[in-house]
């Protein structure tokens, strides 16, 4: 999908994702911490992306509603910037990822959709995943391979010394 010459929503949606990441401390993203996720999630997704990128589906009703929550995910991170967000935005993000899952479901990929509602569910789950993102994309410089190592970024559930780590980080 054309935007500007030659950039495209889903780098427009990336550039404006990793610049918010960057940007912004996690206490600070308190109410839409599971709609940045999501988000995440959707763009670096193994089930959305081959070693090149975003990979749209062949199924056209499925790539429509790919396209349409890239977009307002787009618009979504644009009004968070602004700090002009509603509830409604964050409803409507919601039923949009909803789909997803469902689509998700369809395909056989049951396993990944439980994955991602399980982590989203667990706040803690959540936190994690936006700061091990936030990590990744500190230790990559962006003059060479970011897009590469944010490729590699996989959403998963913290092991035991992860979780340790996290809270001595809260004591000190």
């Amino acid at each position: 999908m054309e935007i500007l010459g030659d950039t495209t929503i889903e780098q427009c949606l990336k550039s404006s994702l990793l610049d918010y990441l960057t940007k912004t401390k996690t206490g600070a993203m308190t109410a839409v911490k599971r709609n940045i996720l999501q988000t995440a999630i959707f763009l670096f997704g193994k089930e959305t992306t081959d070693r090149y990128g975003f990979v749209y589906s062949e199924k056209k009703d499925v790539a429509v509603q790919q396209k349409r929550f890239l977009i307002f995910s787009y618009l979504f991170l644009d009004a968070l910037k602004k700090k002009s967000i509603s509830d409604k935005a964050i409803a409507i993000h919601n039923g949009l990822w909803s789909q997803h899952l469902h689509h998700l479901a369809n395909c056989g990929n049951e396993k990944a959709a439980k994955r991602y509602i399980r982590i989203l569910e667990d706040r803690e789950e959540t936190v994690f995943n936006i700061k091990r993102l936030q990590q990744q994309l500190k230790s990559v410089d962006p003059e060479t391979g970011m897009e590469e190592e944010i490729l590699k970024f996989r959403c998963r559930k913290s092991n035991m010394f992860e979780r340790i780590g996290m809270a001595l980080r809260k004591l000190f």
